[in-house]
């Protein structure tokens, strides 16, 4: 790849537009690290555009997040994945969240009849990514029930844990797997 010697001469103005078209949306995944909602961690690598130089990480789209050992997020496009913790266990920075993907089975009793209310406190949700272990079928009807989606139900998006590539939009998503 050439270098452009002259990028530090461009106007501002300009140099920011093009950072803007290097931000990609990430899927970050998110841990708690000990039972304390300071001690968040993620594996996910810091986004390239923040180590290019200290002109780009004041460029002010990512932001530091969630911890003491801060994570790197841009919460207007990245989706946070926590995977098959408990959503208590983010209820302090739930408020936070704009995309949140999760792994579980609708036919789990716990997910069910505990957590489902649990959803509710991610209010700022705009997406949600639901990873469908046990299978696509199970969560057929899902959207109808007592969850508490913060979204749009048409902003609920389902997985098959067996291929990351069929991924179903809202109830007639769903409906095209039977």
């Amino acid at each position: 790849m050439a270098t452009f010697h002259s990028f530090p001469r461009l106007p501002y103005e300009l140099r920011a537009q093009i950072w803007e078209y290097t931000i990609e949306p990430r899927t970050v995944q998110l841990k708690m690290k000990r039972r304390d909602p300071r001690y968040f961690t993620s594996a996910t690598p810091v986004p390239p555009l923040l180590q290019v130089c200290r002109e780009t990480r004041y460029y002010g789209r990512y932001q530091m997040s969630f911890s003491i050992r801060y994570v790197w997020l841009c919460p207007e496009i990245d989706i946070i994945d926590i995977g098959e913790a408990c959503f208590g266990d983010f209820q302090a920075i739930a408020h936070l969240f704009r995309r949140l993907k999760f792994k579980r089975e609708e036919s789990d009793d716990f997910y069910y009849h505990a957590q489902v209310r649990e959803l509710g406190m991610f209010v700022n949700v705009k997406e949600i990514y639901v990873v469908c272990a046990g299978g696509l079928d199970a969560w057929i009807g899902a959207l109808d029930q007592e969850h508490h989606w913060p979204c749009r139900k048409e902003d609920v998006f389902f997985i098959d844990p067996n291929d990351d590539d069929r991924v179903f939009r809202g109830a007639k998503g769903l409906e095209m797997i039977r």
